[in-house]
Parts: structure tokens; C-alpha cells; sequence
């Protein structure tokens, strides 16, 4: 049987969550899928690790020079030999069912490209949409980013490539692709329930918040309609933004990057109003939400993030960090700024 499926993880100097996942992914390979490791460049050992995985026939392609980390993803799409490709993340645990169930996922599947459920997403039914909107309706931004929970149908991409490149500095090409597919009516989008990706424990970023969401709202500039725009860009104020404002509180050590959190802050936030969003406090009043049922504590909550940033949106760098350490928090958000264990950011690759 030729194979049809391709498994492709993208890595970079992580051999030891690298061997985890291929240990949970070598005994599922069957003829019909088959992996490859794309090395951008490692120094740790990640070609000796996928050496061992030999007689499962994983194969192992090395680049020459650290390119980037879209340019390793790029890598992925532009190398594939089958009808359908798996992006992987090495860290994202797979279920001992995940080839299995993604092969009968594909079989005679009536869309382009498959968006299965995950932690973050659970989906409550199998559904097909073919456009923008109804999709930004069935999922989050969040999940539609994790690079896991998409698959692939190569043929209906290869021409959208250009736009991958074009988009490669927001930090969310992949998820460019497949909103383009939508936009340009190529192609149709499958929500599924099927879930590949295990629960796993929450661990705080290792890269900078405030760089990734300073480069993600620039996503909604590549769409060409400007309903699409707008609407990717409330989605990405009202799951993201606050969120990630919050999270990058942990990177102000210094005068000069509290400084940056302020330029962040005021930047993004005139782009949104550029793309004409209503911050999340304005949406929840006009849907309503205060008092309906389930929604009483996320409404909370999103009214105590709003007055947190709004008087840190006054204070001046000399006081910012007094005013912080006084201000009451979500719980999460002081776990994070007090952590047990110190955290090293990393660069991305």
C-alpha cells in the first residue's frame, strides 16, 4: 500500500522531548504513513536520537544552517511526497491511537483541511464550513495556531506557499495557509472531534509574549477582505491580546522592559482600533453575557483584567513594579510572576 500520510516534526536542539514523541509515534507507522524529522540544525544530539529510530524508518532531514523556525516549517510543506501531511510538534504527546485514527480521519474526507480537537477546543460535532466565518465560529484562535491539530491536504496547498512567506513574520503562517484556503474559496475545512493530541500539563511560555503578540496582530493584514480582518482581529483581542499583555508581566526585570511592555501595549492597541475591535469589556456588555449562566465568572474575569491593565497603562516606570506587586491578581497570573522554579525565556527557532 503507498503511503498517503505524512508525519513531519519540525525540531531544534530538543533531542530529549524529540525521543519521548518518536517513541510514543514508531510503533503506529504503517506503510500507509511514514515520518520525517526536519533538523534545523541541531547541536544537542537530535540526529544521534532519530539514528535509533532507524529500523522504523523515520528519516532525518538535516539543514545546513539554523534558518529560522518557519523556515524549517516551509521545509515540511514544500518536501512532501504524499497526499497528506501532519505537521508535528516534538512536544505536543500523541495518543496510542493517533496514526490509526487519523488514517480513517482521512479516507474519503470531504475537505481540505482537518482541524481536530484538542485541550483547548474540544469540538462537539463533525463539521464541514467554507468560509472564514464559520470557522472563527467552530474554533478558537488558540487552537487553530497549535500547529498539531491541523493536517493537510498538499495538493490544495502548494499553491497557497507564497502567502506562507508572506505572512512568515507574524508567527502564525501556518494558520495564514489554511484562512487563506477559506478566503479564496479553494478548498473546505473539516472540524473534527477527533482528538490526537493527549492532555498534557500547562508550562508558562519559554518565549516572549509580548514579541509574539506584538507580531501575531499582524496576521489579520494579509487577509484581503476587510470584514475577515476584522473579525480575525476581534477574535485575536478577545482570546489573546489582555492574555498575553498579562503573561509578559514576567519579562519586566528592567526600567527598559517595563518600558517595552508599555510600547507593546499602546502599539497593538492601535492596531486593533486600526481594524476597527471593541475590547473585550465592550463585547461582553453587548452581548449581554454579565449574567448569563456560565458566563458570570469568565465575565469576571475579564473585567478584572481590564482595570489591572488600565492602571498599569498609567504608571510610571519607577513605580510600575511597586504598583504590580499591590494590585490583586488571578490566581494563575501570580503562580506565574512567583513562580516555584525560575523560568529562562529562550529565543524562538
Amino acid at each position: 500500500m503507498p503511503a498517503v500520510l505524512t508525519i513531519a516534526i519540525p525540531t531544534y536542539n530538543r533531542a530529549a522531548k524529540l525521543q519521548a514523541q518518536l517513541e510514543r509515534l514508531a510503533p503506529q507507522l504503517t506503510e500507509a504513513a511514514h515520518c520525517v524529522v526536519y533538523d534545523n540544525a541541531s547541536t544537542d544530539g537530535t540526529r544521534e536520537v532519530v539514528a535509533r529510530f532507524a529500523a522504523q524508518k523515520i528519516g532525518y532531514a538535516g539543514a545546513p544552517v539554523n534558518g529560522g523556525a518557519g523556515r524549517n516549517f516551509l521545509r515540511c510543506y514544500e518536501e512532501c511526497p504524499t497526499e497528506w501531511l501532519w505537521l508535528l510538534s516534538d512536544d505536543d504527546p500523541i495518543s496510542a491511537s493517533a496514526v490509526a485514527d487519523l488514517l480513517r480521519l482521512i479516507q474519503d474526507c470531504p475537505a481540505d483541511f482537518i482541524h481536530t480537537a484538542s485541550p483547548l477546543c474540544p469540538h462537539a460535532a463533525e463539521v464541514v464550513v467554507a468560509d472564514l466565518p464559520s470557522l472563527l465560529r467552530q474554533a478558537t484562535v488558540e487552537s487553530l495556531l497549535w500547529i498539531s491539530t491541523g493536517i493537510y491536504r498538499h495538493a490544495a496547498f502548494r499553491p497557497l506557499l507564497r502567502h506562507y512567506t508572506e505572512s512568515i513574520s507574524s508567527w502564525g503562517p501556518q494558520m495564514f495557509l489554511m484562512l487563506k484556503l477559506l478566503e479564496e474559496q479553494r478548498g473546505k475545512v473539516l472540524i473534527s472531534q477527533t482528538r490526537l493530541i493527549t492532555d498534557s500539563p500547562y508550562e508558562a511560555p519559554r518565549w516572549s509574549t509580548l514579541e509574539f503578540i506584538s507580531r501575531f496582530i499582524q496576521l489579520p493584514g494579509y487577509l484581503q477582505a476587510p470584514g475577515n480582518q476584522t473579525l480575525l482581529a476581534q477574535r485575536i483581542s478577545d482570546e489573546c491580546y489582555h492574555r498575553m499583555l498579562l503573561i509578559g508581566l514576567r519579562e519586566l526585570n528592567t526600567p527598559e522592559k517595563i518600558r517595552r511592555w508599555q510600547r507593546v501595549r499602546r502599539q497593538v492597541g492601535f492596531q486593533l482600533k486600526a481594524f476597527g475591535v471593541r475590547p473585550p469589556l465592550w463585547t461582553v456588555i453587548r452581548k449581554n453575557e454579565w449574567l448569563r449562566a456560565g458566563r458570570r465568572k469568565q465575565s469576571l474575569l475579564v473585567l478584572q483584567q481590564t482595570l489591572l491593565l488600565l492602571i498599569l497603562s498609567v504608571c510610571p516606570t519607577a513605580g510600575f513594579r511597586f504598583v504590580l506587586q499591590r494590585l490583586p491578581k488571578p490566581g494563575w497570573l501570580e503562580e506565574l510572576l512567583h513562580p516555584r522554579t525560575k523560568l529562562t525565556l529562550v529565543p524562538e527557532r
